[in-house]
């Protein structure tokens, strides 16, 4: 007789473009219909993949359930619809690599209307009974429903971090580039942004487990991740 094998929480890290790394860690992880994929946003721009990831990613809802989170470049992709001054400033952090990846030298007229779609259907968090996800940062002392836009997408995870949430859940977020290439593990919040597009790696993290996966944006698997390093600061290098 088969063993039933539980449903997983994968909560995958900043994209940044990068699709050859989403395609290898989707296929380490091969997720199943009952299993649960978080990403915690920013999975446009910087990287020169935009479009083929964004694709991935709606494929990917056929086969299980994804749950999108919006980024601070989310954000500003779905400002610059309305505002040119707002568009310039996004060309300028990696709208210029999103657009070349459906035309070169594209407008912003070239995405399509159902990835368009797509961006606008992000959370701002997702909650389950013994985690929360969110792109940025949080709030130690607020339910997230309270938490502001900025705390959401922008807030680096810096010095002086928050402490534990007050719901005694563990938080997973990104946006806090890690350019060493590890996990920042505090116990009570994860930080899986390890800066893929920047020579880094993409990484997954089933928040049950504790497995991890990770792989370059090349495409290449991490063969041997080193175990998260618990209890030190994290490299807050800027909201990439």
């Amino acid at each position: 007789m088969a063993i039933e094998q539980p449903c997983r929480i994968v909560a995958i890290g900043d994209i940044h473009g990068c699709a050859h790394a989403l395609d290898a860690v989707l296929a380490a992880v091969d997720p199943q219909p009952d299993d649960t994929i978080v990403c915690l946003g920013d999975f446009i721009d910087q990287g020169r993949e935009t479009r083929e990831a964004i694709d991935t990613l709606i494929a990917l809802s056929q086969r299980c359930r994804v749950i999108m989170l919006k980024g601070n470049h989310e954000e500003m992709l779905l400002a610059s619809l309305g505002s040119e001054s707002a568009k310039n400033s996004w060309l300028m952090y990696g709208g210029v690599q999103t657009l070349n990846s459906y035309r070169f030298c594209g407008d912003i007229d070239v995405i399509p209307a159902a990835h368009l779609d797509f961006i606008r259907s992000c959370r701002d968090y997702y909650e389950t009974d013994d985690h929360i996800f969110v792109h940025a940062n949080y709030l130690e002392d607020a339910p997230p429903e309270e938490w502001p836009e900025y705390v959401l997408r922008w807030s680096l995870l810096d010095a002086p971090l928050p402490g534990p949430h007050m719901s005694g859940k563990t938080v997973i977020v990104g946006h806090t580039e890690q350019r060493d290439g590890e996990i920042l593990d505090l116990g009570y919040v994860k930080c899986i942004d390890t800066a893929c597009y920047n020579y880094g790696w993409l990484t997954a993290l089933d928040v049950t487990s504790g497995q991890t996966w990770q792989a370059s944006r090349w495409g290449v698997l991490r063969e041997s991740p080193k175990e998260p390093k618990p209890q030190r600061w994290p490299l807050a290098m800027g909201a990439d």
